[in-house]
């Protein structure tokens, strides 16, 4: 499990944040809504075409720290 990020509230200012931070997509959600399992249009989930696991710059940096340990 990953934890949420926010991106910008403008939603293309928001995709944009998303193609540069090499991220597979984003799930959008009306702040009003509670989760309900099952598919919702209050929930929408937007990937990028083609992307694949190896473009995924957020895993590479946190895999980058893990390996190097704690601070101490």
């Amino acid at each position: 499990m990953y934890p949420a990020r926010r991106l910008a509230p403008d939603r293309l200012a928001a995709w944009q944040q998303v193609l540069e931070r090499g991220y597979e997509g984003l799930v959008a959600k009306d702040e009003a809504s509670t989760y309900q399992g099952g598919r919702t249009m209050r929930w929408l989930t937007v990937k990028q075409k083609g992307w694949t696991v190896e473009e995924d710059g957020w895993r590479r940096t946190i895999s980058a720290a893990l390996s190097r340990g704690p601070k101490k």
